[in-house]
């Protein structure tokens, strides 16, 4: 009868439409009478516009079930003497210790009260009120419940605080591992979903959001999300609707953001005119709590997204003056720039699929238009000279070996590092013959192994001042005789198992006609 009543009392189409969650209150006694006047007593109640859902046990074991399928009760309203004299007592001290539960507002109630002394009990359980039975009026059971569950919504407020900022930190050093732009610029999108709360669904299935950056030009779409994805190197302005684009214009620096109808957006302008744009579609916050960790995360991530990009643009400057000097080199010797593109590009190929980790397979592939820097010394005489080298020019010409080692090798940058240990290696040879150590083996650094197999390769194939471009057929031939002389034989291998897609590569980058 009782439950009919509330449920009749609380009809409001409002609420099912809001869908608004109830404070769930457990009642464990095994007086059903108490059970009636408590739902009765509060039938109306409502605290931060949410009403009361009521749970029942009659024992203390069954309030222990209750609350092992029902960790979010806000309120327990606990009869001492029911099952046995301490039932009561022995399930408070459960709930702290067994269910782990510190939550839940635990309120003792006791038609007995000399059976359980208030003061013995407070100082030994973990509790947070004491009640008699004879307390069961309407007024200070409102009370009770303003001071029960204004305690415990501070309570989850605070947990729920700590563990944001937890996912924060996991979510920092997730992207932290990112090393890319456009990956970290994705990772930052893919992260705030986990940095909201993840237990309640809203936005996070269908996160539609892009991230852009500015640099001295347009503001391009560096990643995208959901329907975002394929917008990359698009104009981020051309997807970014209207009333998110006022942000756009403030020429302040720092860190702003903007919560619209279209969703929200945020954008840190650096000093040095860098600028870094988050934009999610129909994202809304549902509390003080969740706009606040999205503003420290979102800050935090585009101060980091413009570190980045700062370190992106110094390796992009650092790339380009390797492929200049490199150019440099290859102009001397009448060779065309795009020696040095198939170069790298093959030796990138055979590091991938001889099992390098792919960042040390990048960084060869970036060192490797270095190998010959060292013919910058010598003179175009013997460099461009069409007939064969006498002993002492050849000497000379060797030498390039060394000196394009000696070049780079002071240099306390990894890139150029490589790029000395390519120079002095790329011209051993496996056997032993080579110059100018005479290293064999695996005593010849990967890295030199590569760029040997690529520079030749790509050599073989090209028409240089001195020859003819040799036949695809021929290549194959020579380096299946050289095989485990001149060069590694594993690497050879590979360099036949993916001859289709090197051949490729000579097409793509061909020399001009």
């Amino acid at each position: 009868m009782t439950d009919e009543l509330i449920f009749a009392e609380e009809p409001k189409p409002q609420t099912e439409t809001v869908k608004v969650r109830p404070w769930k209150v457990l009642i464990v006694d095994d007086d059903e009478e108490v059970h009636s006047i408590t739902k009765l007593a509060l039938r109306n109640f409502t605290f931060d516009d949410r009403p009361l859902l009521f749970l029942h046990a009659y024992t203390g074991k069954e309030g222990q079930e209750v609350l092992m399928e029902n960790p979010d009760v806000a309120v327990c309203l606990l009869d001492v003497v029911m099952e046995t004299e301490h039932a009561g007592l022995d399930t408070a001290s459960a709930i702290r210790s067994e269910l782990k539960n510190m939550f839940v507002r635990i309120v003792l109630r006791t038609g007995q009260p000399g059976q359980a002394p208030e003061e013995t009990i407070i100082a030994e359980y973990d509790i947070n009120d004491y009640k008699e039975k004879t307390e069961l009026t309407r007024g200070k059971l409102h009370t009770l419940m303003y001071s029960c569950l204004r305690s415990y919504r501070d309570i989850v407020a605070l947990d729920r605080s700590r563990m944001g900022l937890e996912r924060i930190l996991e979510s920092s050093t997730q992207l932290q591992q990112r090393t890319y732009l456009k990956d970290f610029a994705k990772g930052i999108l893919e992260q705030i979903s986990a940095v909201l709360s993840p237990e309640e669904d809203a936005f996070y299935a269908k996160n539609n959001g892009v991230a852009a950056f500015r640099h001295a030009g347009e503001l391009k779409v560096i990643a995208g999300t959901g329907e975002y994805a394929n917008q990359e190197t698009t104009d981020a302005l051309s997807v970014i609707p209207n009333d998110c684009k006022e942000l756009l214009k403030d020429p302040g620096v720092g860190f702003s953001s903007r919560m619209s109808k279209s969703g929200f957006i945020c954008i840190y302008r650096s000093a040095n005119n860098h600028t870094g744009v988050l934009f999610l579609r129909d994202l809304k916050t549902r509390n003080e709590l969740e706009s606040h960790l999205l503003h420290m995360f979102c800050r935090n991530a585009l101060t980091s997204f413009e570190n980045i990009s700062l370190r992106t643009l110094l390796e992009e400057s650092q790339r380009e003056i390797v492929y200049m000097l490199g150019d440099a080199v290859e102009h001397r010797s009448k060779e065309t720039g795009y020696h040095l593109r198939r170069v790298a590009e093959i030796s990138s190929i055979l590091a991938e699929k001889s099992g390098l980790p792919s960042e040390e397979a990048l960084a060869i592939k970036e060192a490797a238009p270095l190998h010959d820097l060292g013919k910058i010394a010598i003179p175009d005489s013997i460099l461009n000279k069409a007939d064969k080298l006498d002993s002492d020019e050849w000497a000379i010409m060797k030498s390039h070996a060394e000196v394009g080692h000696d070049m780079l090798e002071s240099s306390d940058k990894p890139l150029l590092k490589l790029g000395a240990e390519i120079a002095l290696n790329h011209h051993e040879r496996w056997d032993g013959t080579g110059y100018p150590y005479g290293k064999k083996g695996e005593e010849i650094s990967i890295a030199g192994r590569i760029t040997a197999i690529a520079d030749v390769f790509d050599a073989l194939c090209s028409a240089r001042v001195y020859k003819e471009a040799w036949p695809i057929k021929e290549v194959e031939e020579y380096f299946q005789l050289q095989r485990g002389l001149h060069f590694d034989p594993n690497l050879v291998d590979i360099l036949f198992d993916n001859i289709e897609e090197i051949i490729q590569i000579q097409k793509t980058f061909a020399d001009p006609t």
